[in-house]
């Protein structure tokens, strides 16, 4: 897309075309909040812009059903704006073609390869929620062998032949239980890219009961971009095998490491329980952990398809997540926690559904999505070299069409909620419906873009302004 918004690459051979490239309209994917002093703040989900103008303004060109006109009188000014910003489109557009065209685009580039690599199922903890569930090995670490590992870096290799870009990203089980399986992968996966001109990205995903200064000392050469460490609220959902309380412990580890190596923190919604969010944003600041973490973000827990059996977790309903992460999103960045408050994803879609993008498991079989590993049903193939390719697996996650439920495509969220996961509307619809999952997005979005909108709010009532600038959306959140 260029400067001129959906409608700067759409130049027609005739006058014809011309004349109805004049003709402007709101974008479907414009989601409007009031604000304060008759002002309205809009995010288009698309491209990412969010702009706060007078309701007049709203009124007069991105109202439901407006038309206008390039050429119309007093008004050019504002209109530009909005149209180099994506909120108002040729009226001759199908916006949810572009948004197909620009997700299969993206599904099916060459430019970047994304791998998780999940090199153990085995864990220290025994949380209720977690997804690997029955696939679960408890206690048991087996170690990849050379061979094994050899075997996993010639497949990334192959896989990674004329991409710009590696994407790795270390998970499990708890994957720093296998901590000299990724030291060794990735001192050959870090040269081998830097000899091939591509760049190397990496990330891992612990529960940071593991995270001592040694371990940190070795992760800090792994070439990773980011760790990210869950907490739980409540804290006892993170209990090891012997009922023992980890909290402590993570945020004591947590205090070293995010000095040493760039961390996420994800905290977990069990329950809501206000004494519980006190202590955990007591304990961070204390630790001063409010200045060295990058992000704070706040997820959603629920019982999955192969989670334990009998565990007697019950998820908090969605809705109700909802609320309590917009009412302690808001409180933990005024306690001076670096949370989350984008409005509009880094990434669009799912890597699951993109076709350069895989998932190792600890016996070396592909997947698609990392709630399958464990699941050699669900594999579609392996890095044991001549291993035939199972297209009944893989073909249905590379066609996935977000479009293909009328709900998603009558909505003002699709470009940035990509029609919800994937593996839930896939194996779980009962349970994504009963979530009430695309009402709570919503709101959730609403609340974001209002936050958003009044942190950076400008005292000139009148002044049409861009809070973001339009960005070129991506494909493929992990």
């Amino acid at each position: 897309m260029t400067g001129g918004g959906l409608g700067g690459s759409l130049k027609g051979p005739g006058k014809e075309t011309e004349s109805l490239a004049q003709v402007w309209v709101p974008s479907r994917f414009n989601l409007p909040v009031d604000l304060p002093r008759r002002r309205k703040a809009v995010l288009n989900t698309f491209t990412g812009a969010l702009v706060v103008l007078a309701a007049e303004t709203w009124r007069q060109h991105l109202a439901s059903r407006r038309q206008f006109r390039c050429d119309q009188a007093g008004a050019a000014e504002d209109a530009a704006l909005l149209q180099s910003q994506g909120l108002l489109v040729p009226q001759n557009v199908n916006e949810l073609d572009v948004v197909r065209l620009h997700y299969l685009s993206e599904n099916f580039s060459d430019s970047r390869l994304g791998v998780t690599v999940v090199p153990t199922l085995a864990c220290n903890l025994s949380c209720a929620y977690c997804f690997e569930g029955t696939a679960r090995t408890p206690g048991v670490v087996r170690a990849w062998t050379k061979r094994r590992e050899d075997q996993v870096v010639q497949h990334i290799a192959s896989a990674a032949s004329g991409k710009k870009a590696m994407d790795i990203c270390w998970s499990g089980g708890e994957p720093l239980l296998a901590i000299k399986t990724i030291s060794r992968v990735s001192s050959l996966l870090i040269p081998a890219c830097k000899q091939a001109g591509m760049s190397y990205s990496a990330t891992l995903l612990t529960n940071g009961t593991l995270l001592s200064r040694d371990v940190v000392g070795t992760l800090e050469k792994c070439g990773l971009s980011y760790i990210q460490v869950t907490v739980d609220v409540p804290a006892a959902e993170k209990r090891d095998r012997r009922g023992r309380d980890t909290a402590e412990a993570v945020l004591d580890n947590l205090a070293f490491a995010a000095r040493r190596i760039p961390t996420h923190l994800r905290i977990n919604l069990g329950r809501d329980e206000p004494a519980e969010f006190d202590r955990l944003y007591d304990a961070l600041i204390r630790r001063n952990l409010h200045q060295h973490l990058k992000r704070v973000h706040f997820a959603h827990v629920f019982v999955p398809e192969c989670g334990p059996r009998g565990c007697g977790f019950a998820a908090m309903p969605y809705p109700i997540y909802a609320q309590v992460s917009t009412r302690e999103r808001r409180r933990a960045k005024a306690s001076g926690l670096p949370v989350d408050d984008a409005c509009w994803p880094e990434e669009i879609g799912c890597r699951a559904t993109t076709r350069h993008s895989m998932v190792i498991g600890p016996d070396g079989l592909l997947y698609k999505c990392p709630h399958d590993v464990g699941l050699a049903e669900r594999s579609y193939g392996s890095v044991e070299t001549g291993t035939p390719t199972n297209l009944a697996n893989l073909v249905p996650w590379l066609m996935y069409d977000w479009l293909q439920y009328e709900r998603c495509a009558e909505c003002p969220a699709l470009p940035g909620c990509g029609g919800g996961c994937p593996h839930l509307q896939r194996f779980q619809p009962a349970q994504f419906d009963a979530m009430r999952y695309c009402e709570s997005f919503l709101q959730q979005l609403r609340d974001r873009i209002l936050d958003r909108a009044l942190d950076a709010e400008s005292p000139q009532s009148g002044v049409l302004r861009v809070i973001t600038g339009k960005a070129q959306p991506r494909g493929g959140r992990a």
